[in-house]
């Protein structure tokens, strides 16, 4: 498996002042899966990291608002071709299909406005390594180091 990825930052715009690393989490219910949140306003476009095949979405409509305290938004499932999973989520309007091949950069979604909380609006996006939780940790950790590419016109939701 490559050890030298050719990333982007999930968001075009912002600071990377915006992450911090020591928050790094995991994702409730999805086993090696590490996470950072990456702090942006309301309708900032979600960027896909890497090459891949969207595999699932999920979530919940966000008009419905915070489900169980603190699921909000629609979900994307990303597997890269060597087997990484990135798990995105807060999002409230997703631009992919199941089975669709994005690249890096593609926008892939929005983030979503988090009702009544606007400050805690963001995209908390998780990393599943093949090899568990030391290369799930590192991964995750290299999306936040990764540079910023410019998104492209936002297409209309699907």
């Amino acid at each position: 498996m490559a050890t030298t990825r050719k990333l982007c930052y999930p968001h075009p715009l912002g600071s990377k002042s915006t992450v911090n690393k020591k928050y790094l989490h995991q994702t409730g219910g999805i086993a090696h899966n590490y996470a950072l949140d990456y702090m942006a306003p309301g309708g900032v476009p979600v960027l896909a990291v890497e090459d891949g095949t969207i595999y699932r979405l999920s979530g919940w409509d966000p008009n419905t608002g915070v489900h169980q305290g603190s699921v909000y938004g629609w979900n994307i499932y990303l597997q890269t071709k060597d087997g990484l999973m990135y798990f995105y989520t807060h999002m409230d309007r997703r631009y992919v299909n199941v089975g669709q091949k994005v690249k890096k950069g593609n926008i892939i979604g929005r983030v979503g406005q988090w009702p009544g909380d606007p400050g805690r609006s963001h995209t908390h996006l998780g990393v599943t390594h093949p090899m568990g939780d030391k290369a799930s940790r590192r991964a995750c950790l290299n999306v936040a180091d990764a540079p910023r590419v410019k998104g492209t016109q936002i297409p209309p939701a699907v």
